[in-house]
């Protein structure tokens, strides 16, 4: 009997800049299309990702941390993955909007510790506190750009906290550091930077970020591997683990597969156009 061919994905994906308050929003405009059920690797990043999609016939639902389902024309939030990669099955044609959201600004916007958020995707109505119900009489009768509706924008404007909130706050730093270093630091030398003990650090982030520093760098040295295979395929295995600060080969494939849930050689097998622009995208609210 003649197997028939996977399903493939048709997606497009363009950036948007919009102005709310002082922050600029960069958000990803989606475009997705199925035909049948696919199944789609979402290796996990170090950003909370807001998002919402509409569509008559799109279905999409996570196969792993808890199972759920998205419904249309609402807005979750999702928060950071601390076991391996996001399988999310999709089916249909639909479009959406996400963006990426640094961890520190969502804790000061959504004012729930964010281990709350590990490992879940949660309705943004479901979190706020007041502005909750506001926001599922707007989702109620969404458009299909929520940032260009008058409304939309008046709700965020409201939500988004002070700048001064973040900025003053030695986690968000700390958060930038692990970022610009790709995960390349010790949490010693992060406590000594910001003048707190090895403890309180760690309880800060799980408080603000979810995770432990360590797990949280783990995100973004194997986001720079990712990085790295993907830019420079003629690179050996050697050389990428060499500049992402592996040991040796060894290490890092333990990783790979442990935090991604796959061999660095599988990862041309898992990579589509919607999950490479997850991964590369530079979308966010800052």
């Amino acid at each position: 009997m003649e197997e028939s061919p996977p399903t493939s994905l048709s997606f497009q994906g363009s950036q948007r800049v919009k102005l709310i308050r002082d922050y600029t929003f960069m958000y990803s405009e989606l475009d997705i299309s199925v035909p049948g059920t696919l199944e789609i690797t979402f290796p996990r990043i170090g950003y909370l990702v807001l998002y919402v999609m509409s569509g008559d016939t799109f279905v999409q639902r996570f196969l792993n941390y808890h199972q759920s389902p998205s419904l249309l024309n609402r807005f979750y939030i999702n928060g950071l993955f601390s076991e391996g990669s996001l399988a999310i099955q999709q089916s249909g044609t639909g479009g959406g909007y996400a963006v990426k959201v640094h961890p520190v600004i969502g804790y000061h916007l959504l004012k729930v510790p964010l281990s709350e958020l590990t490992n879940r995707q949660l309705l943004l109505s479901e979190v706020l506190d007041r502005e909750g119900r506001l926001l599922r009489e707007l989702e109620a009768d969404l458009l299909l750009h929520p940032f260009d509706n008058a409304f939309f924008q008046q709700f965020f404007e409201k939500i988004l906290p002070d700048k001064s909130t973040y900025r003053n706050d030695p986690i968000y730093h700390a958060v930038n550091t692990i970022i610009e270093q790709r995960g390349r630091v010790a949490v010693a030398e992060l406590s000594q930077e910001y003048c707190m003990s090895e403890r309180t650090l760690r309880r800060q982030f799980l408080l603000k970020v979810g995770l432990s520093p360590q797990a949280y760098a783990k995100i973004w040295q194997l986001q720079h591997v990712m990085e790295l295979l993907m830019g420079n395929p003629q690179d050996s295995l050697e050389e990428i683990a060499y500049d992402a600060g592996y040991y040796d080969v060894a290490h890092l494939s333990r990783d790979f597969r442990n935090k991604v849930s796959f061999t660095p050689s599988q990862l041309d097998q898992h990579r589509n156009g919607l999950n490479e622009h997850y991964l590369t995208v530079p979308s966010s609210f800052k």
